[in-house]
């Protein structure tokens, strides 16, 4: 029997050991967490069609005007970077399902299409990238779709507001079965070279360097001006 293997950085792993409700991880630029839940989505994909189940992979971000403001290009080429994983993968230019048909992913913008969501076939799983700026209300209509047993929700952000809807919900939490962990570029051994560039040039020159690659929340509120 031949074993498969997903790299992952190191403290994600504990993320996706096990039973959870909800997984998931914040932090700053260059983590790899979007990369890694894009790539874990078709993996839990590939599982449950083999295992005859079907339904749907929602992916969902706060505010999404067409497919070129989706998670689609990130999990195509996720999919794409496994060699193993291709095969059981039809990709087209606006859909990614199993060859087999049971497990297809869908695409929806919270903040005009909520109310849609409620309409969605079986959700096996729910990924919210930059959820961030999910609103409380958006997520009290969300969670109560995601109705099977063993669904599950995943969400990815960048921190912005100590207290934001999402923080509250997903950081702050103690449940034990929210698996969440912060992750920044340090913790991604794949972390290219041009990043690293562009990390030491804000860490000289940028105010908010913490913000955008420590994973800290915003301390310049957009629109102030500073003398």
């Amino acid at each position: 029997m031949t074993t498969a293997r997903i790299e992952l950085p190191p403290k994600l792993i504990p993320v996706f050991e096990g039973e959870a409700d909800v997984r998931g991880s914040y932090g700053g630029r260059g983590s790899g967490k979007t990369r890694s839940f894009a790539k874990m989505s078709a993996v839990k994909a590939y599982q449950w069609a083999k295992t005859g189940r079907s339904g749907i992979v929602l992916c969902c971000r706060q505010y999404m005007n067409s497919l070129d403001d989706s998670s689609l290009e990130e999990i195509k080429q996720a999919i794409e970077e496994e060699d193993w994983l291709r095969p059981h993968f039809e990709i087209g230019e606006k859909y990614i399902r199993t060859t087999c048909g049971r497990v297809s992913y869908k695409f929806s913008g919270l903040d005009r299409n909520i109310n849609s969501v409620k309409s969605k076939s079986r959700i096996l799983l729910c990924w919210v990238d930059e959820a961030e700026p999910v609103a409380e209300s958006a997520w009290r209509t969300l969670i109560p779709t995601i109705r099977g047993e063993d669904s599950e929700l995943w969400v990815t952000w960048n921190p912005e507001i100590d207290g934001s809807a999402t923080d509250k919900r997903f950081r702050k939490t103690k449940d034990p079965l929210y698996k969440v962990v912060e992750l920044n570029w340090r913790d991604n051994p794949a972390f290219p070279a041009i990043l690293e560039r562009q990390r030491q040039r804000d860490l000289e020159t940028n105010p908010e360097y913490n913000h955008i690659w420590e994973g800290d929340y915003k301390t310049i509120v957009e629109g102030a001006y500073y003398a």
